[in-house]
């Protein structure tokens, strides 16, 4: 099955999987997805303490690192549920979601004011002053997308990844909003773990370089076809 057939069946059979065992199987894959956001870009911490973290047990008011972990899935739960309406993403939601991320350590929520670098990579973002006009195009060219959902979710991701409209968070942000794409278009969400780093970021690089969205279109493609491989494992154990 390619994956367009793959998330039909998906769609058509996930009632056969009992309930419980599907909220264990969400909650595992929010767990892991929270995990491997809060961290890909250079933090260590284990996948117990991000649990903890999550149900309220451990959070150190010192700790910028398990606050960032309880944001994040404060913000993905956001995600959640207004993609579930299947409403367009717009630039009042993305700002929501990235005050969110950024609560309780600095301010969130508004466009840069001061020119950055980024980390590890040669491409520099665009002057602050060019912030609101890019982010206004880009909300134009969401509306007006010709594409399918995986150039859409590609598409939004990179290209906040290229603006990097916010002094931080952009990163999380971009990954947050590409799977609010794909669940407001009923596919299933995906997590980038921290063992694709090295992949993730030179698809990245290649795309603000070089302006090639293929690379990493293939690891979404790649992570989507996974993710629905495994669903149908679990459909099929129930339905014979």
């Amino acid at each position: 099955m390619n994956l367009l057939e793959k998330q039909q069946y998906v769609a058509e059979n996930i009632h056969l999987i009992p309930q419980e065992e599907l909220n264990t199987y969400h909650l595992n894959f929010i767990e892991a997805l929270t995990k491997n956001s809060s961290t890909i870009e250079g933090e260590s911490i284990t996948l117990a303490q991000v649990i903890q973290i999550i149900k309220g047990i451990n959070i150190s008011g010192d700790s910028a690192l398990h606050r960032r972990v309880f944001n994040h899935y404060q913000a993905y739960k956001m995600v959640e549920e207004r993609a579930a309406q299947k409403l367009p993403l717009t630039e009042d939601f993305l700002k929501d979601v990235h005050e969110t991320l950024l609560d309780g350590i600095t301010p969130g929520g508004m466009y840069r004011r001061v020119n950055i670098k980024v980390n590890g990579s040669s491409y520099i973002p665009c002057d602050y002053v060019k912030v609101y006009d890019r982010m206004a195009k880009f909300f134009y060219e969401l509306e007006n997308f010709q594409g399918d959902v995986v150039e859409l979710a590609t598409f939004t991701h990179l290209q906040i990844a290229k603006i990097h409209p916010f002094i931080d968070g952009n990163g999380r942000l971009a990954r947050l909003m590409m799977n609010y794409q794909l669940i407001s278009h009923g596919f299933l969400p995906i997590s980038i773990s921290v063992k694709q780093k090295e992949e993730y970021f030179k698809s990245l690089e290649e795309f603000k370089v070089n302006k090639n969205d293929q690379l990493f279109k293939d690891i979404v493609l790649n992570l989507l076809n996974k993710k629905y491989d495994r669903y149908i494992e679990l459909i099929n154990q129930y339905k014979n």
